[in-house]
């Protein structure tokens, strides 16, 4: 049966903590850890460094649950905290690149191929496909990988990602155009190269 906690959305649960629920925060943790993480290590590329920062996240969180207005999405705003996490952590070990495209999206890709049942030179010709977009992809600039991946990855609106980024509206349109301009100058530099 399932407890009181387990039927309130993010923001009533966080109001019932702040009135005196503390141990609810655990639901918070459940609900988040295996999502963040993922986002985490997307972006550092380090399992245990991921782990350790997910920790950091969860205590700052707790810490300032009191600043949270539960009029706004608590999803967003437990991600703005990730992502300061994660590019504090970038600076302070001076790490210019992410795990690569292809080690994020492999899970994914071998899901996706799973349930095809097309013939192998097809599966072939997206492989090679997705090899050159992932290629491209690691050349970016991080403010662009970035973008990319919580849009495209992850499914955030521009809305979300704006909060995570802490970028206006519009700013966020701006980002994911130049991103997905300079992907395209990548793919085909790289087949003048093969040529």
């Amino acid at each position: 049966m399932a407890s009181t906690s387990d039927k309130l959305n993010d923001e009533k649960l966080v109001d019932s903590i702040r009135k005196g629920h503390p141990r609810r925060y655990f639901k918070i943790v459940e609900r988040y850890q295996g999502k963040l993480f993922a986002y985490l290590y997307r972006l550092i590329g380090s399992k245990e460094e991921a782990e350790d920062l997910l920790q950091d996240v969860f205590i700052k969180a707790y810490r300032h649950l009191d600043s949270f207005d539960t009029k706004r999405k608590f999803s967003s705003w437990i991600y703005r905290i990730a992502h300061n996490e994660a590019v504090n952590f970038m600076k302070r070990r001076r790490l210019k690149k992410f795990v690569s495209w292809e080690e994020v999206t492999s899970a994914k890709d071998k899901l996706e191929m799973a349930g095809t049942e097309d013939d192998p030179e097809k599966i072939w010709s997206r492989k090679e496909e997705r090899n050159k977009v992932n290629l491209a992809i690691e050349k970016l600039p991080q403010k662009y990988r970035q973008v990319l991946m919580l849009r495209y990855f992850n499914n955030n609106s521009y809305e979300e990602i704006g909060k995570i980024i802490d970028k206006p509206l519009n700013t966020v349109g701006t980002l994911l155009n130049r991103a997905k301009k300079r992907l395209l100058a990548e793919i085909i530099k790289s087949e003048k190269r093969l040529k």
